[in-house]
């Protein structure tokens, strides 16, 4: 199964509130529509992780392998279904701090777990240390920078079904590559000066790094964080968005992605960023516009 999206730069609104104690805005993110699916097939193992020669797709496209991880789901103490999870690796900070992100077409944010968060699903994960980073700058949710050892600021809670997360704002760069040895320097404008990001497939973006996250549902899967490619309506503010981020500062990428699902494990599903894998499609593209993209969710319009 394929699927494609190309990204316009569509703003939005989301309501928030503000409780003054503890600076704390509240918002709701929907679950994953495309890459956290739900099964009654019975899995082979819990982890599929298939080898992947990433030259096949193609010279100017970028594609991210996805593991796929089975997590059985109980009733009565019975299985009666598994939920599926699709997640691949991506790069934070400078040097890069590799993750691995489920890539969530219904939020609008990049979430990653804090090394100042302790909860029990925290510690099952990779946790990113600011104090590593020479590419962080620490924000308030507005973007205005506040100092990294700041006592007050902003945070957020962000509700994911039945799950969420307590998290802190900072504007990072973002790789899918690690460019070790290998950089491809070039330069984006950012509050009227010029950042040097290592290649061409890195971009800048306001990230939310948690400081508590619930063992209901984090603790069972096996990703570290969720990487948000919904609209921009959906994200706090478009610096949130990484796609709009993507297409605002990155002139060497087409502004779109496409999905593919493979039918077994034998055969490694994929996200691929910059166009679509022509290998994994049987036909011609058809394009039809966003249904009310001002909710910020990928609604196509069907007529039965």
């Amino acid at each position: 199964m394929s699927t494609h999206c190309r990204y316009r730069n569509l703003l939005g609104h989301l309501a928030v509130h503000t409780t003054t104690p503890a600076r704390m805005m509240a918002f709701r993110v929907a679950a994953s529509l495309v890459l956290l699916l739900t099964s009654a097939v019975t899995p082979v193992d819990g982890l599929a992780r298939v080898p992947f020669d990433a030259d096949q797709a193609g010279p100017e496209l970028l594609t991210i392998p996805l593991d796929k991880q089975y997590v059985p789901v109980l009733r009565n103490g019975r299985v009666v279904m598994y939920k599926t999870a699709y997640f691949g690796s991506i790069n934070v900070g400078s040097p890069p701090q590799p993750f691995t992100v489920v890539f969530d077409t219904g939020s609008g944010h990049f979430i990653i777990p804090s090394s100042k968060c302790k909860s029990e699903a925290c510690e099952l994960h990779r946790r990113y240390e600011r104090s590593a980073s020479t590419s962080a700058v620490d924000i308030d949710h507005d973007g205005l920078a506040v100092p990294a050892d700041a006592e007050e600021r902003d945070q957020v809670s962000v509700a994911f079904g039945t799950g969420d997360i307590v998290g802190e704002f900072a504007r990072e760069t973002v790789c899918f590559n690690t460019y070790a040895g290998k950089q491809q320097h070039h330069q984006v404008v950012e509050n009227g000066s010029q950042v040097e990001l290592p290649g061409a497939d890195c971009t800048r973006v306001r990230v939310v790094f948690a400081t508590e996250m619930t063992s209901e549902p984090f603790s069972a899967f096996e990703f570290d964080g969720v990487l948000g490619l919904g609209l921009e309506s959906l994200a706090l503010d478009p610096d949130f968005s990484f796609m709009g981020q993507m297409t605002r500062l990155n002139k060497f990428m087409d502004s779109s992605f496409g999905v593919f699902v493979s039918l077994h494990d034998g055969v490694a599903s994929e996200i691929t960023f910059g166009g679509h894998d022509r290998r994994r499609v049987s036909g011609e593209l058809h394009w039809a516009d966003v249904h009310k993209p001002e909710l910020g969710y990928w609604l196509p319009r069907i007529r039965g």
